[in-house]
């Protein structure tokens, strides 16, 4: 795999500063979202009534949301019910499921994977699956807080790609919209 094929398309600092409506006036009408350190801390379950506004706004422009996590069935199910969408628990990303699985299990038969976006804090896991699967690529900074020694195992798996990227392509904290976004 060319590492230069997982650097995002859009760039945010998190998924409060998205532009869904932009998103979705160039065709992104499917929306899937990681759930630890992208929409919540890591283990948290814990869901702020910003975040189901959030979810609440996504629905108003159009998009269908959905949650796409590794995390457990006992973590996500509540987050999932709270915002009152699909999801897919156990996900293990980036090298598991297709798109047909994510398809089938959250959005209805119309979806297509260049209708899509995968918004994720992961190089590793998040861009990756994105990138295989065929799908419009938005990265987020992680959201702080959770499990100390998690986040802190994140974090270095994710420096070290990091440092596998072609040099200038790609900077954590240098913020941007791509074509759609």
């Amino acid at each position: 795999m060319d590492l230069e094929s997982i650097i995002p398309d859009t760039y945010e600092k998190s998924v409060y500063d998205i532009n869904y409506l932009k998103l979705y006036e160039n065709g992104i009408k499917y929306a899937i979202f990681d759930v630890d350190c992208t929409i919540l801390p890591f283990d948290s379950v814990k869901v702020p009534e910003m975040l189901e506004e959030l979810f609440s706004y996504i629905k108003c422009v159009g998009m269908v949301p959905g949650l796409y996590s590794s995390g457990l069935y006992k973590r996500v199910e509540p987050v999932a019910r709270k915002l009152c969408v699909n999801f897919v628990a156990s996900a293990k990303k980036p090298f598991n499921g297709d798109f047909s699985l994510v398809k089938d299990s959250l959005f209805e038969e119309g979806a297509t994977p260049n209708a899509t976006m995968m918004v994720g804090d992961s190089l590793y896991l998040d861009m990756i699956f994105a990138q295989r699967l065929g799908l419009y690529k938005v990265m987020v900074d992680a959201v702080p807080g959770g499990d100390k020694m998690k986040t802190w195992a994140n974090d270095f798996v994710q420096t070290s790609v990091y440092s596998f990227l072609p040099k200038g392509k790609f900077k954590l904290g240098q913020y941007y919209h791509g074509i759609k976004g």
